[in-house]
């Protein structure tokens, strides 16, 4: 089965897609022989093999590509699009638009594009080995989110796939600078998965990794959301090997606590540091932890970008006089659960008592049953500074849409992402 397109018919992306058009059709038909080529290689290559050798590797031929500039064909001769070594990364997610969430409000146009470095547009879906967008109307999106670049030449923009195999890379015609893999997760629940999955996702990014590099010049970006937890990150990586295959990863710093029928108790969405009250496998659910634990693994720091959320979680308490965190809890609170950074500001702002818990460096509030954890201005600056102290790659945040983007809380437009960029460019500016 060959690559099928993001783009079917040129009129949906009528006006929106600049990149220059073929004039000969044998041309055409060379490319596409070649690219086919390429694929049918690939393909047996996956097929016979179902765990990472030893030696496999993903160095030698990221610099080696001397393919026609195919996929990306806006792309500039001689520019890496990664940015540089020293240029931390501010790598942001953009959750494409569903009825009825509190993410369907904002568009592709309501992005601010001087922001972030990496947009990272979540996401697509696999379908009998290809990749396809969820809805036809994403189409549009993708267009909208690519056409940023125009106001920003420096911002890479992404496309990020969930679960499984593709056993081909989609064609990046429309501008993407590279894909995303963004499983939850490998191997797990262990109990409920394939063992021999974490061998064959790690030789998949292999695979991946080397098309990805052939496909364009420069080579296209291959990047990965991984999970938090010793127990996630044991059983689904080969942490080595990943680290060989991909520009950076984002490690998704938050979901920590939330309401579980067999976990009744409150919790912080995304802790910086443990509690002193917390011990043993409890102690190890933050932010920091976790951090220290990639690169005790072998995740090198200029690939270890650190996520934090403008979402949080909430509760609805067994009493309303128990209240602290670990109170009681018989069900998900407001909003089912999931909380924006806008609804949880006016919640504040509408009596809601605020609380700030000094050791895990994160806000709560509460108010009769209601019970929220969610990132402030502070815990955000907290986070920023300790992941610059830390010296990794930069900071992921899930995601634009949860953000106060319109400023209708605050007062400032995108208020928590601001300080992201303010305090990383403060520290590191742009060349």
């Amino acid at each position: 089965m060959f690559i099928k397109q993001f783009v079917t018919k040129n009129a949906v992306l009528e006006g929106t897609d600049k990149s220059p058009i073929p004039k000969s059709n044998s041309k055409n038909e060379f490319v596409t022989l070649l690219i086919r080529l390429m694929w049918v290689l690939l393909i047996i290559a996956v097929c016979c093999c179902l765990y990472v050798p030893s030696s496999s590797t993903c160095n030698g031929m990221q610099d080696s590509s001397t393919f026609h500039r195919f996929f990306v064909p806006d792309a500039q001769e001689g520019i890496l699009r990664n940015g540089s070594s020293t240029e931390k990364k501010i790598v942001c997610y953009y959750a494409l638009p569903n009825k009825g969430s509190s993410e369907a409000t904002m568009s592709a146009k309501d992005i601010d594009p001087t922001l972030c470095t990496h947009i990272i547009i979540s996401k697509a879906k696999i379908e009998n080995s290809t990749i396809v967008p969820l809805d036809e109307g994403d189409l549009k999106v993708y267009a909208e989110v690519v056409s940023l670049k125009k106001q920003n030449p420096d911002l890479h923009v992404l496309l990020s796939l969930g679960s499984g195999f593709p056993s081909l890379v989609q064609d990046l015609t429309h501008g993407f600078d590279g894909l995303d893999l963004d499983w939850e997760f490998p191997v797990w629940p262990s109990w409920k998965k394939n063992s021999k999955e974490k061998n064959r996702f790690a030789y998949f990014v292999l695979q991946l990794n080397n098309a990805l590099k052939l496909a364009s010049h420069p080579p296209l970006l291959l990047t990965a959301a991984v999970g938090v937890s010793k127990n996630i990150i044991d059983n689904s990586y080969e942490i080595g090997q990943l680290a060989k295959c991909v520009d950076f990863v984002s490690v998704m710093g938050y979901n920590y606590h939330q309401f579980k029928p067999y976990l009744p108790f409150t919790g912080h969405n995304a802790p910086l540091a443990k509690s002193s009250q917390e011990k043993g496998y409890f102690a190890t659910l933050n932010i920091q932890w976790d951090t220290l634990y990639w690169m005790s693994k072998g995740m090198p720091k200029e690939k270890l970008v650190i996520g934090i959320p403008t979402f949080g979680r909430t509760w609805k308490l067994l009493n309303s006089k128990w209240h602290n965190v670990g109170a009681p809890a018989v069900a998900e609170g407001m909003h089912e659960g999931k909380i924006t950074y806008l609804e949880a500001c006016i919640f504040v702002k509408e009596g809601a008592v605020h609380y700030f818990d000094n050791e895990s460096k994160v806000p709560y509030a509460v108010r009769d049953q209601d019970w929220v954890s969610y990132e402030d201005t502070v815990s955000i600056r907290d986070k920023v500074q300790w992941i610059l102290a830390a010296g990794v790659a930069g900071v992921m945040t899930w995601n634009l849409n949860s953000d106060d983007w319109a400023g209708l809380c605050s007062g400032k437009k995108f208020e928590l992402l601001n300080i992201v960029k303010d305090m990383l460019y403060h520290s590191f500016p742009k060349n």
